[in-house]
């Protein structure tokens, strides 16, 4: 008997190096802040908005990019990605004026914007319905893993080449990632020619989409569907509050904390560690719970609710704590909680959306992403409005009202049968 490959394994780690170098071509500007601010002569006010700009167009790019994916599948979709996103992180240090450099990070923003439309639509077509959040967990965890280590490469790079080579080397990285996933990678399993006969028949017999042609998503009912955009708003908090931490978390450590740079660069990487590992191990948790018989409400949203309580408890703690260690500790926490709503989130955007995992996933990542465009600007006000401590308890307030969204996305029903059914009923009553 043929021994069932694991090829679609393989595929999710090489998506684990896609998510790890676009975290760091993403951050290199961060890492590099100083010496470009004194290049392009910026206050913290201009280098900021760079940040805004990156995610608004990565917002932007969502809804198409979700479209196009499950038009011409992840494979195109995924490589277009990287080398576009790849070409825009080595013209960063290239241009001369903060206009251009503005257009840049935008551009840079959508040509990422399509990578996880794209993972969406590769995770519905190559796993099994019991392995969705597994495969969501593998799937993004690079992402996570780059705030661990990506910052130690790109000073590395930097030190010794000076800040413009970080951007040149991890562009010219990016691009050969590109190439390799349209070498080694496939739209759908029954196009590789390097899978195994069990290994197919696994993923075809419990697969949730069927391998023929479909329809374009069914966006006027999707759009009159209350769950559609109650799920947009609990990725929007969810993007809102890692944003704070991703842009502002070295900054209150040297600020309120009265940390030096380098040590806050340490207390800054242990919250992005914790992440990572709820991320990797949120997905597991949650299959193993639905394959136990739990509802899909219990093992995926509750789950998310779950973190989204621990993170309540845990950033009223941190941001009442008198010792910095506390603090950090507390904020490693919260953080490391909001990785169970980020992946249940993406596992969901699966069952929601099926075979139209691509707009679906599109969707919530474009309000995701308009959270990540607004959360650099409103907590920097905040902070210097209210004082940090004040500024960090207030997040609270929404985490709290996402958590109670939850009971609302009632993710074991999928949006487009119930979008089909409900539009049949109306014809019914028109008969």
């Amino acid at each position: 008997m043929e021994k069932r490959s694991n090829l679609r394994w393989w595929l999710a780690f090489l998506f684990f190096i896609i998510g790890l170098v676009a975290y760091m071509d993403r951050s290199t500007i961060a890492v590099v802040a100083i010496p470009m601010m004194e290049e392009f002569h910026m206050d913290k006010i201009e280098f900021g908005f760079l940040n805004s700009l990156f995610s608004l167009g990565y917002a932007a790019s969502q809804i198409p990019a979700g479209i196009i994916s499950e038009k011409y599948g992840a494979r195109f979709i995924v490589s277009f990605a990287l080398i576009w996103w790849s070409v825009f992180t080595m013209l960063t240090p290239a241009v001369k004026s903060y206009g251009l450099l503005g257009t840049v990070r935008f551009l840079f923003g959508i040509g990422e914007g399509p990578m996880y439309p794209g993972n969406a639509v590769f995770n519905s077509y190559w796993f099994s319905k019991k392995e969705k959040g597994r495969a969501s967990s593998a799937l993004l965890a690079g992402s996570y893993f780059g705030p661990v280590i990506g910052p130690a490469i790109t000073v590395a790079i930097f030190q010794a080449f000076g800040w413009e080579a970080a951007f040149y080397i991890i562009g010219i990285v990016g691009i050969l990632i590109g190439v390799i996933w349209y070498a080694l990678g496939r739209n759908k399993p029954e196009d590789h020619p390097r899978i195994s006969k069990n290994e197919l028949e696994f993923i075809m017999k419990e697969r949730a989409v069927s391998k023929e042609a479909k329809k374009a998503a069914p966006w006027g009912k999707l759009l009159k569907n209350v769950r559609f955009w109650i799920f947009g708003l609990t990725y929007f908090v969810t993007i809102y509050i890692v944003t704070i931490y991703l842009v502002w978390l070295p900054t209150y450590l040297q600020e309120a904390r009265h940390l030096t740079l380098a040590k806050s660069g340490l207390s800054a990487s242990l919250p992005w560690l914790a992440i990572f590992i709820t991320v990797m191990t949120g997905g597991a948790i949650s299959d193993k719970l639905l394959n136990k018989g739990k509802s899909k409400m219990a093992a995926r949203g509750g789950l998310a609710i779950g973190g989204l309580i621990v993170f309540a408890i845990t950033m009223f703690l941190a941001s009442r704590a008198t010792s910095t260690s506390m603090s950090v500790l507390w904020l490693t926490l919260s953080l490391g909680s909001l990785g169970f709503p980020v992946v249940t989130s993406w596992a969901v955007a699966n069952d929601l959306g099926q075979q139209f995992a691509g707009s679906v996933s599109g969707w919530m990542n474009m309000w995701g992403n308009i959270g990540a465009f607004l959360s650099p600007l409103i907590c920097g006000w905040l902070a210097q409005t209210i004082g940090w401590n004040a500024a960090l308890m207030i997040n609270i307030i929404p985490i709290v009202i996402t958590a109670l969204l939850w009971f609302g996305v009632r993710p074991d029903i999928a949006l487009f049968q119930e979008s089909e059914e409900s539009f049949t009923e109306t014809e019914n009553m028109h008969a």
